[in-house]
C-alpha cells in the first residue's frame, strides 16, 4: 500500500501511466497437496524471487494473500505491461525449481489493468482480478488486460 501511494502521487503529479497486476500460480492446492506445503512455499519463494530480479528496480511486487502477488508498473502502458508479465510467465516455465530432488514445473495466470488516476486502489485491483479470472478461464498460464 505504501508503494502504490508513492507510485499514486508520482502518476497525479507527473500524468506518468501505472499497471496494476496480479500474479497467481495455477494449480496451486494441487502442488501443496500432492508434495507438499513445503513445495509450495518453495514455489511461492522461487516466484517472489524470479519476479524481483525480472522486474526494473522502479517495479514493485507484493504477496497479497495465498498464492497471490501484486505487481506496480510505474510509467508502464497497460498493453507493455502485459507483454512485460507475459515474459516473466516464459521464464518461470524456463526455469523449474527443485524440491526432494525432483524438478517441479510451476505456471502463473496474471492480470493487468491500467490504474484509473484518483480511484481507489481495490478498484483497479478488481479489474486486475476480473482479468486474472479470465486467463485462468482461457486455459492458465497466460497473462489477460482488464
Amino acid at each position: 500500500m505504501q508503494a502504490f501511494e508513492t507510485e499514486r502521487a508520482r502518476l497525479e503529479r507527473d500524468g506518468r501511466p501505472l499497471a496494476v497486476g496480479l500474479i497467481d500460480i495455477d494449480n496451486f492446492k494441487k502442488l501443496n497437496d500432492t508434495l507438499g506445503h513445503a513445495a509450495g512455499d518453495e514455489a511461492l519463494k522461487s516466484l517472489a524471487r524470479l519476479v524481483q530480479q525480472a522486474l526494473r528496480p522502479v517495479d514493485h511486487v507484493a504477496r497479497f494473500g495465498g498464492e497471490e502477488f501484486v505487481v506496480l508498473l510505474p510509467g508502464t502502458e497497460v498493453a507493455d505491461a502485459q507483454q512485460v508479465l507475459t515474459r516473466l510467465q516464459r521464464q518461470l516455465t524456463a526455469s523449474l525449481f527443485m524440491h526432494d530432488g525432483k524438478d517441479v514445473f510451476v505456471t502463473f495466470s496474471a492480470g493487468v489493468t491500467a490504474y484509473r488516476p484518483g480511484e481507489r486502489i481495490e478498484v483497479a485491483l478488481e479489474r486486475a482480478d476480473e482479468a486474472l479470472y479470465e486467463a485462468k478461464h482461457q486455459g492458465k498460464n497466460r497473462t489477460c488486460v482488464n
